[in-house]
């Protein structure tokens, strides 16, 4: 069964890798008969304003000399560029391909309209003299053409050159987050483990509620290191069960608050922002207090800039560690540069309305 299907899958999938080669080719058919349309009608412009000073003469001689050498030179500087590459560089272009082109574009025309004196071998000083004209404006149309052609490859390699920086750039922000998202380890799982294994035999139903929140947790944390973003709802989801993995080991010293509308909770929030602030007002400011505290975490949009804050009631700046320097909040800042620049921001400080504690606060710009 598979086999009988697998040359009709391997066809479709060739024709697929085909389709856009196909469309490629036909872009650069259809972009070359556009020039090839602009070349004609220039030619022929040129032509009818040489043929205005002599009205005496047909205009069908102007026309087919004037396409000729246009034609011709055109023909020629792709000849040049597919044979010769770089080595023919605009000073030997043009002394080359405009006296070429008025000699191949005016024997066209001899021979094939007549009523035209051709110029190899055939004629006198005279007729070639009567021909500067001619010789004048293919070295000056040549001049701007290869003048143009050059400042459209140096365009393109520019292009090309930012665009290739911009991927780099792109490239190397996504490997640093995904380091700087690698580094966020939860700091507390061996201790949670630890707190697990002492409790399986003195109170077996706090053990599993633990199991089951640290479970949660892990699984929310594996999956959103391997995403770009998540929503506010799916972190405050992580968090909450880091809090209560948290609120069994400490018991009464510990209780929390969450405090984000609905609404808000919808937004998209870049993976492991929040939780490293959750962490910090864990480690740094409930657990060394002896009496505990409380957490809140509030949300509230500013304008175009979501505010989230972790404000704990613990031992506060000037008691506990130095939180400023901690490596989760290292990261975080890291994040925030490489995702808003200096859009994103995040502080920490005294709460202003206790004598203890500290409120981290996140500002993320939604637009």
């Amino acid at each position: 069964m598979r086999s009988e299907f697998n040359p009709f899958i391997e066809s479709n999938a060739r024709r697929s890798r085909l389709r856009p080669r196909e469309a490629s080719r036909g872009a650069r058919i259809a972009g070359g008969l556009i020039s090839l349309l602009w070349l004609v009608a220039f030619c022929c412009i040129v032509s009818v304003g040489l043929w205005t000073a002599r009205r005496n003469e047909p205009l069908l001689h102007y026309l087919v000399v004037g396409n000729g050498i246009g034609l011709s030179a055109s023909g020629l500087g792709w000849l040049f560029d597919r044979l010769g590459g770089t080595r023919f560089g605009p000073l030997l272009k043009i002394p080359l391909i405009a006296p070429l082109s008025v000699i191949i574009g005016v024997e066209i025309a001899a021979y094939t309209v007549g009523g035209v004196p051709h110029l190899i071998g055939r004629s006198s000083v005279d007729v070639w003299l009567s021909y500067g004209p001619s010789f004048v404006i293919a070295g000056i149309a040549c001049a701007f053409a290869v003048a143009a052609t050059q400042a459209l490859r140096m365009r393109a390699s520019l292009e090309t050159q930012r665009r290739e920086a911009a991927e780099l750039r792109q490239s190397e922000t996504a490997a640093h987050l995904a380091l700087l998202q690698a580094q966020i380890e939860p700091h507390f799982l061996f201790n949670t483990l630890a707190n697990v294994q002492s409790l399986i035999e003195r109170d077996p139903k706090r053990a599993a509620s633990m199991l089951d929140s640290l479970n949660r947790y892990l699984r929310g944390s594996l999956k959103r290191t391997r995403e770009v973003a998540s929503t506010i709802k799916d972190e405050l989801e992580l968090v909450e069960a880091l809090l209560n993995i948290a609120a069994i080991r400490l018991g009464d010293r510990l209780s929390y608050t969450i405090d984000v509308p609905e609404p808000l909770r919808q937004l998209t929030l870049a993976p492991l922002l929040l939780q490293p602030l959750v962490e910090n007002a864990l480690l740094h400011g409930i657990e060394p207090s002896i009496e505990g505290g409380r957490i809140r975490i509030v949300g509230r949009l500013e304008g175009d800039t979501l505010t989230l804050e972790v404000i704990d009631t613990g031992v506060g700046l000037g008691q506990g560690p130095k939180l400023h320097g901690g490596v989760g909040l290292a990261n975080v800042r890291g994040r925030l540069a490489s995702l808003y620049g200096e859009r994103g921001r995040v502080s920490v400080a005294a709460n202003a309305d206790a004598t203890r504690g500290v409120t981290a606060r996140l500002s993320i710009p939604i637009r």
